[in-house]
């Protein structure tokens, strides 16, 4: 009897110090790693004074997005064609490019750069635009200049294109009608009045896209 309580005992002492040896393996820190700068490409059109809003984003080994490292710095690797501000805001001043757009921050002894790229392009005077059989707009947005052209493709579906403000000044006239879409043809229309000229397909809700004009 003596003999099997000890091994018991014997047991039990075994058993809880298997369970106590367990540990949890930590994940290492997050370290500063790189500086992702976005859009890392973009294509300003129109000069000067057009704008557009770049963004600086630290990230860890893994990938991750960090907060509170503080404030990058902006550079441009050439103002003639376009400045950047102190909060990544930059500004066409001339046709040309590529420019490189480069972020810069330093947190806890560890400084990273990041770069974007960008060319300033005079606004088209033309445009096209698809119908889809899979009832959108593609591109859904264009800009052109003023005087310019948008052409819409329309493949087998038929649609319309009606403009939701047709009675607004340099809006042109829309393309086709409910009881007679329009398929598998090419239909073009000209935009005398910088604007924007937003529009949809009466067949199809949903169905919209926009005419930027400047």
């Amino acid at each position: 009897m003596r003999a099997s309580v000890v091994m018991i005992l014997a047991s039990l002492a075994v058993a809880g110090c298997g369970s106590s040896g367990s540990t949890t393996t930590q994940p290492p820190p997050p370290v500063f790693t790189s500086l992702s700068v976005t859009p890392d490409t973009e294509t300003i059109f129109g000069a000067p004074g057009t704008t557009v809003q770049m963004t600086a984003t630290p990230l860890d080994q893994n990938g991750r997005a960090m907060s509170g490292l503080g404030t990058p710095t902006w550079a441009s690797s050439d103002e003639t064609i376009a400045t950047v501000n102190g909060s990544g805001l930059v500004t066409s001043v001339a046709l040309g490019g590529p420019v490189s757009i480069t972020a810069t921050l330093s947190s806890g002894g560890v400084t990273q750069s990041g770069h974007g790229s960008l060319v300033v392009a005079d606004l088209p005077e033309s445009a096209s635009v698809t119908a889809t059989t899979g009832q959108a707009f593609q591109p859904a947005s264009v800009t052109i200049k003023a005087g310019g052209q948008v052409t819409w493709v329309f493949q087998s579906l038929a649609h319309t294109v009606t403009f939701n403000s047709p009675n607004a000044p340099g809006t042109p006239e829309g393309i086709g009608t409910a009881s007679s879409p329009v398929a598998s043809t090419s239909v073009s229309r000209t935009f005398t009045t910088a604007g924007t000229y937003p529009y949809h397909c009466l067949i199809h809700q949903g169905m919209t896209g926009t005419v930027i004009v400047k």
